[in-house]
This record gives structure tokens, C-alpha cells and sequence, in this order.
């Protein structure tokens, strides 16, 4: 049997964040691609792998990178954030087919969420969250914007934010037609993690002259920043939704 490539789900970088498979993948692999960022979090579990990082080569010397090292054993690549989102390593599972192992993590959303202590949907708060980034706005012939999916009853959950912070806020204000929560979570279980919250209308003060997202910054990696936005943020639920699905779901159904 030919040795797997495993795609396995990192998250926002935390080793804390990989599943059990994932974990046991990643020990028996000889070789790991990883961001270099995720190099130096993981690095007690890469210790004596060859390593190197996607974003350094052609998608012909990420291939060529792999077989190479596929003679010897198990190769892995820790793909950050998750990979049903906005994820660059599709063509990557599609090239080696059936010896592409894809291992779901905590996705950064999920583990942004677990950090806020908010669900992203509330009865009679918000009905749908919608993960997309402003990034796959704005492009030549599109004439779908960031604003529409800025309303009333969505949770906002915006990956590789590439606008000016100010910038970012005006606009989904003017879809939102109000000063709503928003939050910015940075290196979510590492050791510089951050959580800043504010309102649409503050958040700017409130972070001053930092940018956590490295706009102008000639540091080549990218930044490690989720953006949330909603009134979830500021909401809990009503306990009485719990008795009312309780009446009307699972008493009837016996759920246990």
C-alpha cells in the first residue's frame, strides 16, 4: 500500500486544536508542509521531519516536494484555518486522489466562537451565520458586496480581512444600519493570543494606531486574525427557548 498524504485540519495554529487523528497522522508522517508560523507553534511535533512551507513553492513544487518524500513514508500538510473555507489545497487533494487522507481540526471560526463563549445564531437574534472574507468582494464584474450580507439577523464571519479597519467598519454599518458588536480575535490559542471587542462605531479607538492584520506590514506572513460581527456578541439566549424545544421536540420524541 502506497504511504498517504494527510490534510490535516490545523486550525488557527494551536496543536491544541488538532483532533486525535489528527495528532496521530502527523506522528507517523517523515515529512510535513506547514506555514512558517505553524512551523514554530507545532515545532515540538515536527521535530526531525523534513519541513518546508507550501507558500514557498509552485503548485509543481508542492507536488514534486511531496512524492519525493512519499518513498519514505507518510507526508503531511497542516492546513491552517479549515478546509471547507476558503481553504488553497483542493487541487493538492485532487492530485494525489485516493492517497489523500483529509482529517478535519477545529476550524478558526469554531474554535474564534469557543474563545468568545458565543454561539453564532440565537433564537430572535440572528437566524444565519455567513462566513465568507472580504477578500471575494470587489472583484472586476461582480456586483455582490460585503454589505449585502451585512443585515439584521446575520452573524458576520470574515476571514483574511484585507481592508483598512475604518474602511471595513463603514461598510458593514451601512449594511447593518446600526452600531453593532464586532470582534477581533488574533492567534487564537497561542501564546499571543488577543480578543479586542468594541461596536462598529468604537472599534478603531479602541485599537489605536495596532493593526491586526498587518495591512502595512512587510512581514510576509500573513495575520492571524478572525473577524466577528452580530448582535450575538452582545446577546444571550432566553432559557425559556430551552423548555419550548423541550415541550415541543424532544419530550414528544422521548429524546434521551
Amino acid at each position: 500500500m502506497e504511504p498517504p498524504v494527510y490534510f490535516i485540519g490545523a486550525g488557527p495554529g494551536a496543536p491544541d486544536y488538532l483532533t486525535l487523528e489528527g495528532l496521530r497522522a502527523l506522528e507517523r508522517c517523515v515529512a510535513v508542509l506547514a506555514p512558517a508560523s505553524f512551523q514554530r507553534s507545532f515545532s515540538d511535533l515536527l521535530a526531525g521531519k523534513d519541513l518546508e512551507s507550501p507558500f514557498a513553492l509552485p503548485h509543481a513544487g508542492v507536488v514534486g516536494w511531496i512524492e519525493e518524500r512519499l518513498a519514505r513514508g507518510p507526508v503531511g500538510v497542516l492546513i491552517p484555518g479549515d478546509f471547507s473555507v476558503f481553504c488553497p489545497f483542493q487541487s493538492f487533494v485532487a492530485a494525489f486522489g485516493p492517497r489523500a487522507r483529509v482529517i478535519p481540526g477545529v476550524g478558526a471560526h469554531a474554535a474564534a466562537a469557543a474563545l468568545l463563549r458565543k454561539t453564532f445564531d440565537l433564537p430572535e437574534v440572528a437566524h444565519a451565520t455567513v462566513i465568507t472574507s472580504p477578500r471575494a468582494f470587489g472583484r472586476a464584474g461582480s456586483s455582490i458586496t460585503l454589505r449585502d450580507f451585512a443585515k439584521p439577523g446575520h452573524t458576520l464571519v470574515l476571514y483574511m480581512n484585507d481592508r483598512p479597519l475604518t474602511e471595513l467598519a463603514a461598510e458593514l454599518r451601512a449594511g447593518y444600519g446600526a452600531d453593532v458588536p464586532i470582534a477581533i480575535v488574533e492567534n487564537i490559542g497561542c501564546p499571543d493570543e488577543r480578543v479586542t471587542v468594541a461596536t462598529l462605531d468604537t472599534i478603531a479607538d479602541r485599537l489605536g494606531d495596532r493593526d491586526p492584520f498587518g495591512l502595512g506590514s512587510s512581514d510576509p506572513e500573513p495575520a492571524l486574525a478572525l473577524v466577528v460581527v452580530g448582535e450575538v456578541l452582545a446577546r444571550d439566549e432566553d432559557p425559556s427557548w430551552w423548555d419550548r424545544r423541550y415541550e415541543s421536540v424532544w419530550k414528544p420524541r422521548k429524546m434521551r
